[in-house]
């Protein structure tokens, strides 16, 4: 179905190399199917999954018309490149891959096996090409004239034109060939003219799709099974609840650095933390040679399980607590203490001192963190810290009652989320990653899933013991009661409720995130003698306030001073989050580069006259200059022309040496590819001419404002 076909012959010449390419990836098309097949192939888990699902006997196969892989997995040796004998497949060696068993697994050797005899005959038909110019004739054109048309309407579209002779007889033909999926059936009226009266295509996609409900595979619908849309569900919210949390960091952190932040992804950019771990996902999960493989992979799982447990506790409405118990918040710091023996497995199991270190960091840490966070909770069950605060409304907030046990425990919660400034057990500067060093695929993705799970669980406990919960009042109006919510019904009152401890808890989430941006990474003995010599002592004098503000003397000067720095800190920050942003949107927003800018060089092959002054001046040799004597003439002529920008480093002496001026630098500056061979320009690269940054109407482009030269 993909091959060149054009009635009355080929249009064009092949363009030059293409043969050459062609071949290469023929090699590496079969050294990958190898390596594919060892990977997946040999697979015990694949071969238990794929095996005997999805039988289609041959007699199945039949009656339903199918055909292509779905046909000669059942057994059936049916090809109508063997059995139309159209074109010239009689001429190559290649065979018809087919199997007896018709399951899944059949269906996929087929498959693999037909991706091999494609290669085989691709290879063949290109030995077979007969000798002589199968070039791009454009080198010709260029010797010719200077500036041809190569971009009108007949040479762009002169491939897809029929010859002139041709013309379709007044009748019916039906034409079916081998595609990919099966038998690609074609109808034709032909009307005595090039083009048909009517036509209609029979793919055989459609037939495929509808034998799955015979097989079973389409069944079972989403919402048969309610036992796994119980599980999805909280899953889903979670899911949708860290997505939220990486978006909102992502746009207040552009918004604080002048920065626009991500918009591509979906509505706002709010897709790019999903397209980001899709990415982590399919990538590879390499494992350490020398380390201990079960603790590697065990750490990422305890570190995500362990938080995702604490979500079972947490009131999210009045009536919505997944497991109300009278020991909630300890049972919350006891789960959260088992993800720092993850990390330590994590590390441990690397078998790399940084890692290591990182596990011990993280340990040590939410050992010194845990106990001034556990005291500053005056009561073990949640129900009644948030019925104590919804008595006198607004004001009935425990943010109020214990605003240094608020700050205690905001700081403790930061530490044991490791957020900056606490970052110590994944510190770059030190650690290159911490524990996750050695991690990649979705288990380093794992580590930041946890990271972000434990950041929005601390903030809803923030919440929930000291913001009021799904309370609302404010002084002398009881918004519940104002709208008779408490009345309208449970569903509503636990909508209203959900929806409330979720927008407070994302409001809070602006503290952390802003400190991010805000405060230096501590040192490790600042970070200890912060959690045990200060924190400590004065989340033991909490429920005394006369002791604590007697004892808090002593740190009088030193807490008045860092509180001063910090809050001169946060003014500092938020005075940029007003700012404009001043990134440039490239590509669709260009500054215009200077006059004397050094760009790709612009070739003219009629000037050169092969003197190979520019190979000579060239720092590095890198031009190519290929030419032959002309005997008659007794002159140079040039053949061929190439510069390697790969390793260019535009210094601009070829140009300024030529004796012809036939270089000349351009503005372009946009050579970026997948395969750094692509950057040998030969003489019809070089001889394309550049477009005007401001003649592009498809860019903005940016004069040299006062903002951008600032900065």
């Amino acid at each position: 179905m993909h091959n060149y076909f054009r009635i009355g012959g080929v249009a064009a010449d092949l363009p030059y190399g293409w043969i050459d390419k062609c071949l290469d990836f023929c090699d590496y098309f079969l050294t990958g199917v190898s390596e594919y097949q060892k990977l997946i192939t040999r697979n015990p888990i694949f071969l238990e999954r794929v095996e005997g699902v999805g039988i289609i006997g041959v007699e199945e196969a039949i009656n339903w018309g199918l055909s292509g892989p779905m046909l000669r997995a059942s057994g059936i040796q049916w090809d109508l490149r063997k059995v139309d004998r159209y074109e010239c497949y009689d001429e190559f060696d290649w065979e018809v891959q087919w199997q007896k068993e018709g399951d899944s697994l059949s269906r996929y050797l087929v498959r693999i096996g037909e991706m091999v005899e494609s290669i085989k005959i691709i290879q063949q038909a290109l030995e077979g090409i007969p000798g002589g110019p199968y070039e791009n004739l454009e080198i010709r054109c260029f010797d010719r004239v200077r500036n041809p048309e190569l971009n009108d309407f007949d040479y762009r579209f002169i491939s897809k034109k029929p010859s002139p002779t041709f013309e379709l007889s007044k009748q019916e033909l039906y034409v079916r060939v081998e595609a990919p999926k099966g038998e690609l059936g074609v109808f034709l009226i032909g009307d005595q003219n090039v083009f048909p009266w009517r036509w209609k295509i029979r793919r055989p996609g459609f037939i495929n799709l509808q034998f799955f409900l015979k097989i079973g595979i389409l069944k079972r619908g989403l919402w048969d099974d309610m036992g796994a849309c119980t599980i999805f569900t909280p899953v889903l919210g979670i899911t949708i609840g860290v997505l939220a949390i990486v978006w909102l960091e992502r746009e207040i952190s552009a918004g604080i650095q002048q920065r626009i932040g991500p918009e591509y992804a979906g509505p706002l950019g709010i897709l790019q933390a999903l397209a980001d771990g899709t990415k982590l996902l399919f990538k590879e999960n390499l494992l350490p040679s020398r380390g201990d493989t079960r603790l590697f992979s065990i750490g990422p799982s305890i570190a995500v399980i362990s938080i995702l447990l604490s979500y079972l506790i947490i009131p999210f409405g009045s009536n919505l607590v997944l497991s109300d118990l009278n020991i909630g918040v300890f049972l919350w710091i006891a789960i959260s203490s088992i993800a720092p023996i993850g990390l330590l497995m994590s590390g441990y199991g690397s078998n790399n001192k940084y890692s290591f270190l990182g596990g011990l960091r993280a340990a040590a840490q939410s050992i010194s963190y845990e106990i001034p966070l556990t005291l500053c909770v005056l009561s073990i069950s949640l129900r009644a810290i948030l019925e104590a605060q919804s008595k006198y409304g607004f004001w009935g907030w425990n943010l109020w009652r214990q605003p240094i046990g608020f700050i205690v425990f905001i700081i403790s919660s930061l530490a044991e989320c490791e957020r900056l400034p606490f970052d110590l057990p994944e510190a770059e500067e030190e650690l290159v990653a911490g524990y996750q060093t050695e991690y990649s695929g979705i288990k380093f993705g794992l580590f930041y899933v946890a990271s972000y799970l434990n950041l929005l669980v601390s903030s809803l406990f923030v919440t929930v013991l000291y913001l009021g919960g799904w309370d609302l009042s404010i002084p002398y109006i009881f918004v519940p009661e104002f709208f008779e919510i408490n009345k309208a019904g449970e569903v509503f009152g636990t909508t209203i409720g959900i929806f409330i401890t979720l927008a407070k808890t994302y409001l809070f989430l602006f503290i952390p995130i802003t400190t991010r941006w805000t405060l230096p990474r501590l040192r490790m003995d600042q970070l200890l003698n912060l959690g045990w010599k200060f924190l400590l002592p004065i989340s033991l004098d909490i429920h005394d306030m006369f002791p604590m503000v007697t004892g808090f003397m002593n740190y009088g000067q030193q807490t008045v001073r860092a509180a001063r720095y910090i809050g001169q800190s946060f003014m500092i920050t938020l005075s940029h989050a007003n700012r404009l942003p001043v990134t440039i949107q490239y590509p669709y927003e260009k500054l215009i580069t200077s006059e004397r800018f050094r760009g790709r060089i612009h070739f003219e092959f009629d000037k050169c006259i092969a003197c190979e002054v520019c190979v000579r001046v060239c720092p590095i040799d890198l031009p190519v200059v290929d030419w032959k004597l002309e005997t008659d003439i007794r002159k140079k002529q040039l053949l061929n022309y190439s510069i390697d920008f790969g390793i260019c480093i535009f210094c601009g002496n070829c140009v300024e040496y030529c004796p012809t001026n036939c270089l000349s630098m351009t503005e372009e500056y946009e050579l970026s590819t997948y395969d750094r061979h692509e950057l040998n320009y030969n003489q019809i690269s070089l001889g394309r001419l550049p477009m005007s940054l401001i003649d592009d109407y498809t860019i903005r482009t940016i004069l040299n404002s006062p903002q951008i030269t600032s900065e």
